[in-house]
């Protein structure tokens, strides 16, 4: 496969690979048709992130093997942000351009891709994910993301509790399992669509080290039946960011 022009912008590559880089040294990014996506969790497997973005046109399915995003990354933005920007998918590497609009003069690296099967490929699957039911909607502010992740400091605990009072979404960072545990308690949202969350339920509080980088509130849904949390942030039109969380059991 040489010489094939991908279609996508280097602010929308950095959108999409710095939060991945949180998570994981290594991704495969996938392309389907108008479909730039990849599918990827720390290692400990607390969370899921699929971060994706829509080409302006179809193009030939293939799969980029990064093994070292953050390296990746400062490639990028070694070519600056003023210049016209080209990504080349050749046979076993990634040739990224900036063209000077000025002088015409180009600047480019090569960045090599790793073979199929190195890089340990997710075995999520975001489509049946995407078709659950879900009962309950909620928006989360900014501003209450970030009370959270200061409260995470504060408390010294790694669990968040949601849970419905007075028609509204609250939440408690504590650990129930444990005693003489300092916690604290707040209102998220006092718009819900949908049922009640008449238990608490508890998840994994270190997605929001993740969400606290966001540029928009955070659209949050849950399936009752299975207990999955779904944490949306749209960084522009373009890239959609779905952080997915399994509830804990306590």
């Amino acid at each position: 496969m040489d010489n094939n022009i991908l279609p996508v912008p280097k602010t929308i590559l950095e959108k999409i690979l710095k939060p991945v880089s949180k998570l994981t040294e290594s991704c495969i990014l996938k392309i389907c048709k108008d479909d730039l996506y990849t599918v990827c969790t720390p290692s400990d497997n607390s969370l899921i992130l699929y971060a994706k973005t829509k080409l302006p046109f179809e193009v030939e399915d293939s799969k980029l093997n990064i093994i070292n995003i953050k390296k990746f990354l400062t490639g990028l933005d070694c070519l600056g942000d003023d210049g016209e920007f080209s990504l080349v998918l050749n046979s076993n590497n990634i040739e990224c351009r900036s063209k000077d609009v000025n002088t015409g003069d180009n600047t480019y690296f090569k960045y090599h891709l790793m073979d199929d099967g190195i890089i340990k490929e997710s075995t999520v699957n975001v489509q049946k994910i995407s078709r659950l039911n879900f009962d309950t909607e909620f928006e989360i502010k900014l501003e209450k993301v970030k009370k959270i992740v200061s409260a995470y400091s504060f408390v010294d605990v790694t669990k968040i509790y949601f849970f419905t009072e007075n028609g509204k979404i609250n939440c408690e960072i504590n650990d129930r399992t444990m005693q003489n545990v300092d916690n604290m308690s707040m209102v998220l949202s006092e718009n819900v669509i949908g049922e009640e969350i008449v238990r608490p339920i508890p998840v994994n509080i270190e997605v929001f080290k993740n969400l606290i980088s966001s540029k928009t509130n955070i659209k949050v849904k849950l399936n009752n039946e299975y207990k999955v949390f779904v944490f949306q942030t749209q960084e522009d039109e373009n890239v959609e960011l779905k952080y997915i969380v399994s509830a804990l059991v306590k």
